[in-house]
């Protein structure tokens, strides 16, 4: 009789991490990225400190860059007031998420005044800290003496292990597939900082050694976010359908992107030979890998995501993918709000990637073994 090692016990109340809360710090981490980008262009500004709050309400304000404000801070709203439960009463939480968002986002328009491209607006402080309001409120019909919340956590551990580990994965997981509505000249390119760098490329452009640097690409994209997934989950039929609609969700969001902010007349651009290869080497490749121990895999998961890094920005630029700047300009401001936010994501995504991978190497546990191509026996 084949003898099944138990997986790790979770970490005390005091050291748990809410899913909410790592997935507000995460959402956070995007919404300054994508506000002050590209971090260049920093001026003293003549007005004095401050003045956006009190100025007249601007004329270019529409009813689509008010809808969009408010959308990106509601899912913050959310995640903070969902995570606050575990210390304050539902009004405590909504409170507190509410004055959170309002501050990050006086903090934003605040240091905005000094770039040059970017415009502190006291409308969108206010659309903000509304929007942040909303999620708040949205947030105790999910908590866990909900009928929704008791769902989500029913299936939350169900999928993988409790914890930090589990939490930070399937966070990174959902972020991944947000990272799909960027259409980066590569498919699955997160990381791309060809054109911010000047980064030397490992070869010359020609079309068949292209073919295979995309090949190779799509193959550790797709390998490392099955290595990470399988690095916490305990069940066989979960990892593949998890991971299996999360490439399924990630092509269908791709081919929305393309037509929502295109680059090209045909939105199965990105559809390449390379990205089939890609798939079929890192479906092959992640069903041998996962016969190996969660140590091994962990180490594995942390070396392809910068293998992939790495050469993501060593690839020349596909001179017949190139991305033109007027692209976009006839494009509306949510638009190229969407696309700026998604773009964020997609450069950041690698370098969490990085820090959850190794902080899995680190507390992975000797002898508390799992492997997802084993369902446990009863």
């Amino acid at each position: 009789m084949t003898n099944v090692v138990s997986p790790p016990q979770p970490p005390p109340p005091g050291r748990r991490f809410r899913l909410a809360g790592v997935s507000a710090l995460a959402y956070s981490a995007v919404i300054i990225y994508a506000s002050l980008q590209p971090f260049s262009g920093w001026r003293v500004p003549i007005e004095p400190f401050g003045d956006f709050l009190l100025a007249p309400w601007p004329r270019w304000v529409t009813m689509e860059d008010v809808l969009f404000n408010l959308c990106a801070y509601a899912p913050l709203g959310f995640l903070v007031s969902l995570s606050s439960r575990r210390r304050y009463t539902t009004l405590g939480a909504v409170v507190l998420a509410t004055l959170l968002c309002s501050l990050l986002s006086l903090s934003l328009e605040s240091i905005q005044q000094y770039l040059s491209i970017r415009i502190a607006s006291n409308v969108d402080l206010l659309v903000n800290s509304f929007g942040g309001a909303v999620g708040a409120l949205i947030a105790p019909l999910f908590g866990p003496h909900q009928r929704l919340g008791n769902a989500l956590s029913s299936i939350r551990q169900q999928l993988s292990l409790s914890g930090l580990r589990g939490d930070a994965v399937l966070v990174l997981a959902c972020l991944w597939l947000l990272t799909q509505l960027h259409t980066p000249a590569m498919a699955f390119g997160n990381g791309d900082f060809r054109t911010s760098l000047q980064t030397s490329p490992f070869f010359d452009f020609s079309p068949s050694a292209y073919l295979y640097a995309e090949t190779v690409v799509v193959t550790l994209s797709i390998t490392s976010l099955g290595l990470l997934l399988s690095s916490v989950t305990m069940v066989n039929a979960y990892y593949w359908r998890l991971l299996g609609s999360l490439v399924i969700g990630g092509l269908l969001l791709k081919t929305f992107s393309a037509w929502l902010i295109p680059r090209s007349d045909d939105i199965w651009v990105w559809l390449t030979p390379g990205v089939f290869m890609g798939l079929l080497c890192a479906s092959a490749l992640l069903w041998w890998l996962n016969q190996f121990s969660s140590s091994i895999r962990a180490t594995l998961a942390l070396l392809t995501i910068g293998a992939a890094l790495a050469f993501i920005n060593g690839v020349p630029i596909n001179p017949y993918r190139q991305t033109l700047p007027f692209v976009l300009l006839s494009r509306s401001s949510h638009i190229l709000s969407i696309s700026n936010i998604v773009r964020a994501l997609s450069d950041l995504w690698p370098w969490l990637a990085l820090i959850c991978a190794a902080f899995n190497l680190a507390l992975n546990p000797i002898g508390c073994d799992h492997h997802p191509n084993k369902t446990p026996k009863q």
